[in-house]
């Protein structure tokens, strides 16, 4: 070797040291241009979301961020992940600074490629060393960002903020879809309550409170169906709508007519029967829709168990069950009939009668209690149905 391992080593240092100012140099560039691509790139989405509703402004500015970001990591990475070996920057250092092949030729003499004598190695190297000491580093590897990747990001740049700015009718679009969302979801949060209230509701028997939940379910199973595809369709609020009219043509076919004005009617009852202290248990029962609590307490006056009554309470309670037959005469005649028996049977004496009529008045008032509790089950689930299908329509303009 005709150079001696620190010639040579101070040689490939100042090249190392070349290759770091050159991709500072090269990572301001790429960096430029890198974030130009990614501004474009974000422009390019701005301009399809003019067209179809994809993205709103606010997502916009974030993915043009993004985006630019995206691109100058990716230019910068690119110019220091590239791999440049020494042999490679000493060719394209020699063409840059103007070295007529200087560094080439003293590497591949350090390196033994070339062989020459020792005087004209040595010049070789005091004259490669002297063109070196010669160079500019700062004017032939300045530090600055090209102007035309300045000058093109600027044009995108506001090219970016008019589409921001000027109104885009497909955020209307985006803005109804999410409202529809929306309202979808908190519909599906009430039908569930209804369907836990449903489960658990008494008055219904196993084959009304079935097809109940069946309805339920195939409306939740709809909305849930329709939210899943609503971000992409505006069209599927109608989708929605008609899933909640469906169920609501379901459930009205189990509705009941008398219910209400039987529910009317063991209202009045009850007010009947609140004056009197005998009754009182019965007449609190029925005031708050807890209808087999009051059957019970009314059945009470059947059994043997307790205090027996003075003749005075027999009359007492004979005249509330009168009244409180009186009062549901309209609405629901065989209860009415039983009790209207009891009171009779009481005033003639005829207790034995009269159990047996408070007993069958009592399983009566049972009955019309879960007639009532059926029908408030179907008018909360409907209820339920109509005010969704009203919310989702309103929200998707249908």
């Amino acid at each position: 070797m005709i150079y001696s391992q620190t010639q040579l080593g101070r040689l490939r240092s100042c090249v190392r040291r070349w290759g770091v100012r050159l991709r500072l140099v090269e990572s301001l560039a790429w960096g430029a241009w890198g974030a130009v691509v990614g501004l474009g790139a974000a422009l390019l989405l701005a301009l399809a979301a003019r067209l179809w509703p994809l993205w709103m402004v606010r997502q916009l500015v974030a993915w043009a961020g993004i985006s630019t970001l995206l691109g100058v990591a990716a230019g910068v990475a690119a110019v220091w992940l590239w791999p440049r070996s020494v042999t490679r920057l000493v060719r394209l250092f020699d063409r840059r600074f103007g070295l007529a092949e200087r560094l080439t030729t003293a590497l591949e003499i350090g390196e033994g490629q070339l062989s020459p004598p020792a005087p004209i190695a040595s010049a070789q190297l005091l004259d490669t060393w002297a063109a070196v000491r010669q160079v500019d580093l700062g004017a032939a590897l300045p530090l600055r960002v090209p102007r035309r990747a300045l000058l093109t990001f600027g044009l995108l740049a506001v090219g970016m903020l008019v589409a921001l700015w000027l109104p885009n009718p497909q955020e209307l679009v985006l803005l109804q879809r999410a409202a529809v969302q929306a309202a979808i979801e908190e519909q599906i949060e009430g039908l569930e309550a209804v369907r836990a209230e449903v489960a658990e509701a008494e008055g219904l028997t196993d084959e009304e409170r079935e097809q109940l939940l069946r309805e339920l379910e195939a409306a939740i199973a709809a909305l849930e169906e329709s939210g899943q595809k609503s971000m992409a369709d505006i069209g599927d609020a109608a989708e929605a709508v008609a899933a909640l009219s469906k169920a609501e043509r379901a459930l009205a076919e189990l509705q009941d007519p008398g219910a209400a004005s039987v529910r009317e009617g063991l209202a009045r009852a009850a007010h009947e029967m609140a004056d009197s202290a005998l009754t009182q248990g019965v007449a609190e029962a029925l005031a708050q829709g807890d209808y087999q609590t009051a059957a019970q307490a009314l059945a009470s006056f059947a059994g043997d168990e307790g205090e027996a009554l003075t003749r005075d309470e027999e009359l007492a309670l004979a005249r509330e069950l009168a009244q409180a037959a009186q009062a549901l005469a309209e609405s629901d005649p065989d209860l009415a009939q039983k009790l209207a028996q009891a009171a009779e049977a009481i005033e003639q004496g005829d207790i034995a009668q009269a159990r047996q009529a408070i007993q069958e008045a009592s399983e009566q008032m049972g009955a019309a209690g879960e007639r009532v509790q059926r029908q408030e089950a179907v008018e909360g689930a409907l209820a339920t149905l109509q005010e969704g299908r009203e919310q989702i329509a309103q929200a998707g303009g249908t």
